[in-house]
């Protein structure tokens, strides 16, 4: 599989998202993985496995749709890195071209428009074979904090 990448990948970053991947209850239930950030950009996946799939046999659309919120919410951490900012989801579109039933589903998300409070986060989802399998937009609520994503990531910390 051709690898999904940003641009400038930042490996500081991405040891950050790994911590907040493996603190948040939710993504690890989905399983969802970052792989790559940069500024503007997150690449993540999930490793597809019967949990995920509907009673037909394809992957849940709430399983694309919960990687691409994912990524979009990286990618916007990314942006203001290292600040901390609120980002919440006020409107996610999916359109789904084609189904998988096993493998790996990939997601890359880049913020195509940011302008406060708002942010429009562009996502493509693409299958082990590196196929395109769906696209989205994500539009976010911003709210900037007096906060740094190491304060963040600190607070987590002391809670476990």
């Amino acid at each position: 599989m051709q690898e999904l990448r940003c641009e400038a990948s930042n490996d500081e970053l991405l040891r950050t998202m790994k911590i907040i991947e493996e603190s948040s209850p939710y993504w690890v239930l989905i399983g969802i993985r970052v792989e790559d950030v940069g500024r503007d950009c997150a690449v993540g996946f999930v490793e597809i496995g019967r949990k995920h799939l509907q009673v037909l046999g394809t992957v849940h659309g709430g399983v694309h749709a919960a990687l691409i919120d994912a990524m979009a919410w990286v990618a916007i951490i990314s942006h203001y890195y290292p600040r901390y900012v609120i980002a919440v989801t006020t409107d996610l579109t999916v359109k789904y071209l084609k189904p998988i039933t096993e493998g790996v589903l990939k997601a890359i998300a880049r913020i195509t428009h940011v302008k406060e409070p708002m942010a429009l986060i562009t996502a493509e989802l693409r299958n082990k074979n590196n196929e395109l399998i769906g696209t989205s937009t994500t539009t976010y609520w911003i709210t900037p904090t007096n906060k740094t994503l190491n304060d963040i990531i600190n607070e987590l910390r002391s809670k476990a």
